[in-house]
C-alpha cells in the first residue's frame, strides 16, 4: 500500500512534466522556425498532394489492374494514428488546464477557465503547451494524407469529397496557428477523441467503420457548433475573442465541407440505415 500511495503521484508528476512541463513544449513558439510555418509550405505540400494523387492514380490505371497487396501496412498506419491521437488528447488536455493554472490570474476577472478554452483574449500569441499540441495536431494533417495513397494502392474509391476532406482540415488547422484562433482547444480534443474513437472500432469491426466515420463526423461538427455559438456569445458580451477573422473563415470551410459530405457519405448511410430500419420492421409485421 505505501509503494502505490508513493509512485501515483510520481506517475502524475512525470506525465504532467512530459506533456506539459518539458522545455520544448513550455516554450514553443509558432513562427518561421516552426516546421511547416509558411505560406509557402502549406500551399506546396497541398498542391504536392494533389499532383500526387492523380499521378498515381493515373500510372495504376496505366500499369496495374489488380490492388498492390499491402500485408500489415494498413493496420500498423492505423495503430500509429491510433495512438498519435490519443497522446495528442491527452497533451492537449493537461497541457491546457496547466496553461489555465498558471495564466488564470491574468483573465480571471473577466472569464472562467471553461470560457478560455471557448474564447482566448485578444493579443494571444500562438505559444505555449497548447499551441504546441496544436502543432502537432497540424501536422498529423499531413501524415493523415497517407491514407488516400493506401486507399489508392488497394483499389479504394477515392473521390472529389475524400481530397477535399484532407484538405479543409489542413487549411483549418493551419489558420489556428497562424492567428491563434479561439475554439481551437474544443476542436483539438473533440476531432481526436471522435477520430481515435472510430480507428479503434476499426481494429474489431472493419465493416462498420465507414457508417461509424459519418455519425462521429456529425457529432463533431454538431459540438463545434455548440462551441461557436458560445464562443460568440463571449466575443460580444466581453471584451472579445482572439482569431475572429480566422475563425469566420473556418466557420464557412466547415459548413462547406459538412454540405459536401452529407450530399454524399452522411446521407447515403442515413438512408442506408432508414431503409435497414424499414425492412427489419416489415419483417417483424409479416411475422406477427
Amino acid at each position: 500500500m505505501g509503494i502505490k500511495a508513493y509512485s501515483s503521484p510520481l506517475v502524475k508528476l512525470d506525465l504532467r512534466y512530459s506533456v506539459a512541463e518539458h522545455p520544448i513544449i513550455a516554450h514553443f513558439r509558432w513562427d518561421h522556425n516552426a516546421w511547416g510555418s509558411s505560406w509557402l509550405f502549406l500551399l506546396t505540400s497541398v498542391s504536392a498532394y494533389i499532383f500526387s494523387v492523380f499521378f498515381l492514380k493515373l500510372v495504376l490505371l496505366t500499369f496495374k489492374k489488380k490492388p498492390l497487396p499491402l500485408g500489415p501496412i494498413p493496420a500498423i498506419y492505423n495503430l500509429a494514428l491510433l495512438v498519435i491521437r490519443v497522446a495528442i488528447f491527452v497533451g492537449c488536455l493537461v497541457a491546457t488546464a496547466a496553461e489555465i493554472k498558471e495564466t488564470r490570474w491574468i483573465w480571471r476577472k473577466s472569464m472562467s477557465s471553461a470560457e478560455w478554452v471557448l474564447c482566448f483574449p485578444l493579443g494571444t500569441r500562438s505559444a505555449g503547451r497548447v499551441f504546441f499540441w496544436s502543432y502537432l495536431f497540424y501536422l498529423t494533417k499531413y501524415c493523415e494524407f497517407i491514407t488516400t495513397f493506401i486507399r489508392i494502392l488497394s483499389d479504394e474509391p477515392v473521390g472529389f469529397v475524400h481530397i477535399f476532406d484532407h484538405l479543409i482540415r489542413v487549411f483549418v488547422c493551419f489558420s489556428w496557428l497562424e492567428f491563434s484562433q479561439s475554439l481551437q482547444v474544443l476542436g483539438i480534443l473533440t476531432s481526436t477523441l471522435m477520430k481515435a474513437i472510430v480507428c479503434s472500432w476499426e481494429f474489431w469491426r472493419p465493416a462498420y467503420r465507414p457508417k461509424l466515420a459519418a455519425i462521429f463526423q456529425l457529432v463533431e461538427f454538431f459540438i463545434m457548433v455548440a462551441g461557436s455559438v458560445w464562443m460568440l456569445r463571449l466575443h460580444f458580451t466581453r471584451e472579445g475573442c482572439n482569431g475572429m477573422a480566422s475563425w469566420i473563415f473556418n466557420a464557412c470551410a466547415y459548413s462547406l465541407l459538412f454540405l459536401v459530405l452529407w450530399n454524399s457519405d452522411l446521407k447515403h448511410h442515413f438512408k442506408a440505415t432508414t431503409k435497414l430500419n424499414q425492412l427489419v420492421q416489415q419483417s417483424k409485421a409479416k411475422q406477427n
